[in-house]
């Protein structure tokens, strides 16, 4: 079992990362709130769970041991892979999940990519003695972004390929207020792809 890799991040997808170590590159399948607080060339230690099965050894990872521990959570409900674990870690950030749990609430759940409502009710049943209480969940210093705090934002538009005056046209057209990283990426997302075509 590989707990976890130091080493510099060589590449990043929309959906993994590439990690150097001892020039050995190692293919790491990520969330957008890891992805979205690591650069190109920076120097990261990356938590990783290995995946084996018969026809597969895979690795996910995350840079926060929150992460980490709801993902292993989310894996242990019949049905849910992976891959699944990590399209819930990509929708919400690692508090929301709680929340939602916590709340009972499928159908916010059920906007997870692949979870639908019997499976996000599911996913309540089975995790929410597992995952705290709603007092124990305070609001992270990345939850909620402000009209000043964009520049991570802009840059992880900017890693993904997309041109620095298109990013900012995005983001300025947004109210951004109170939401999430990922929820502002997502849009952003929208908005770029919408002036190209």
């Amino acid at each position: 079992m590989i707990s976890y890799i130091k080493g510099e991040i060589a590449k990043k997808g929309l959906d993994y990362i590439i990690i150097d170590n001892n020039n050995m590159g190692y293919y790491i399948s990520t969330s957008f709130s890891t992805l979205n607080k690591l650069k190109e060339k920076d120097h990261a230690m990356i938590l990783t769970y290995m995946h084996v099965r018969e026809d597969i050894v895979a690795l996910f990872g995350f840079l926060t041991q929150d992460e980490m521990d709801l993902f292993k959570k989310l894996i242990t409900v019949n049905g849910i892979g992976p891959k699944a674990g990590l399209a819930v870690l990509s929708t919400y950030e690692t508090n929301t999940i709680k929340e939602i749990i916590l709340k009972e609430d499928a159908n916010r759940m059920s906007k997870v990519p692949g979870i639908g409502k019997k499976t996000a009710s599911k996913i309540i049943l089975e995790l929410k003695d597992k995952v705290g209480t709603l007092d124990s969940l305070t609001v992270g210093e990345s939850e909620t972004v402000t009209g000043r705090d964009t520049s991570d934002i802009l840059d992880a538009l900017i890693s993904l390929g997309f041109n620095s005056n298109d990013a900012k046209n995005a983001l300025d057209s947004m109210d951004i207020e109170g939401k999430s990283e990922n929820d502002i990426i997502k849009e952003a997302l929208k908005n770029i792809t919408r002036q190209v075509l």
